[in-house]
């Protein structure tokens, strides 16, 4: 029993920091202006298609972002400038293309085989219309939710 109760505190120590390492912030140094998704189409067969998030925002200070969490995905920012304001801008990539496994009765054969992707699970509960976009502020990496998101014209990819 002791030995129990030695084992489960370390564990539940690391959920619980876990858990908080994920605090929605109230408040951003940063006010969003827009949020819009264009749905990107690939102009060549086996050319990934996706999503393309942009959002407008205004911000007295530089601010450093980090990634957005939209529709159950995960994808790293840009920043820039368009149109004389300032965007924060993530690429969601859809891959349609089939991909080449050995299947053999010999296990040895099957070397080579890619692992399968993990699906990483976005660590917010979010409607299709919401974003979380993570942004550091000193040496913290904080997250922020907003939408609604509209939805943008479909941008072809020739």
């Amino acid at each position: 029993m002791k030995f129990l109760k030695i084992i489960s505190l370390p564990i539940l120590l690391i959920t619980l920091t876990k858990c908080a390492s994920y605090k929605l912030e109230s408040t951003a140094p940063f006010n969003v202006v827009s949020t819009t998704s264009y749905s990107r189409v690939g102009g060549m067969p086996g050319s990934p298609g996706g999503t393309e998030l942009k959002i407008v925002y205004t911000a007295d200070t530089d601010i450093t972002f980090d990634s957005i969490y939209y529709q159950n995905k995960k994808a790293k920012t840009r920043t820039f400038t368009e149109n004389k304001e300032k965007v924060v801008s993530a690429i969601f990539y859809n891959s349609t293309a089939p991909k080449d496994i050995q299947m053999h009765n010999d296990v040895t054969k099957e070397y080579g085989n890619a692992a399968p992707d993990q699906n990483k699970e976005v660590p917010f509960t979010l409607k299709d219309d919401e974003l979380v976009i993570s942004y550091i502020e000193g040496t913290k990496t904080k997250y922020f939710k907003t939408g609604p998101v509209k939805k943008g014209k479909s941008i072809i990819m020739q």
